[in-house]
């Protein structure tokens, strides 16, 4: 793996495979370079801009589909940027079939990124309250505690200008590097300061969801 390689990104690719399928799927937020076709090759991409990977140009509070139109709903790393993100995922629920799947993605320890259109953090708790209305298969962390460290170190060297900036660049993704190849560094961890409650997935870069429409 390259030193600037994105390990968020590898980690997330490898949580979606699982649920790879040939059914009609939507994608929301699919501006840019998506990986997400050689999973879902029935694709339709959604974003209010047009672009790469946009087939269709719409608000995902007001999408322009039919009820129960879709088999499956990607929804990656989009709703931190959402002002309303009740509001969409019940709209994404409404174009859904009834058993349809939808899987989100969310940071959770990240920086700000995409400034100023960057307005939430989610715990996997969150996201359960988000949709507790629907069938909960999965909520899990996407990283492991050495992981969100590397990826934080990432962020520093995608997203700031350093000292002796080539070199602290180099330095910076080097110690991510060997972040992701030690040995898990924490015995235990909690989800409260005074140790009580055993929490393994408290440091986590994000979390994600699959969950089914009833």
């Amino acid at each position: 793996m390259a030193l600037t390689s994105k390990i968020a990104r590898k980690k997330l690719d490898q949580k979606v495979s699982k649920y790879a399928n040939t059914s009609k799927t939507l994608e929301v937020g699919a501006y840019g370079k998506s990986t997400y076709g050689a999973y879902f090759p029935n694709k339709v991409g959604l974003d209010i801009r047009e672009g790469p990977g946009v087939d269709v140009v719409g608000s995902v509070y007001e999408l322009p589909f039919d009820d129960n139109s879709f088999d499956t709903v990607l929804c990656m790393v989009v709703m931190e940027h959402l002002e309303d993100p009740r509001k969409a995922i019940s709209e994404m629920k409404r174009v859904l079939k009834p058993g349809g799947l939808i899987l989100v993605s969310t940071p959770f320890l990240f920086p700000i990124h995409d400034s100023p259109n960057d307005f939430w953090r989610f715990t996997k708790y969150g996201l359960r309250l988000l949709f507790k209305d629907w069938d909960i298969v999965e909520v899990s962390a996407e990283t492991n505690f050495n992981e969100t460290f590397a990826v934080l170190l990432q962020r520093v060297g995608y997203q700031t200008k350093l000292y002796l900036n080539p070199l602290m660049k180099v330095v910076v993704f080097g110690m991510a590097w060997v972040l992701t190849k030690l040995p898990r560094l924490p015995k235990v961890v909690y989800g409260d300061i005074k140790r009580s409650v055993e929490e393994p997935e408290a440091f986590a870069s994000s979390f994600f969801l699959a969950a089914r429409k009833k």
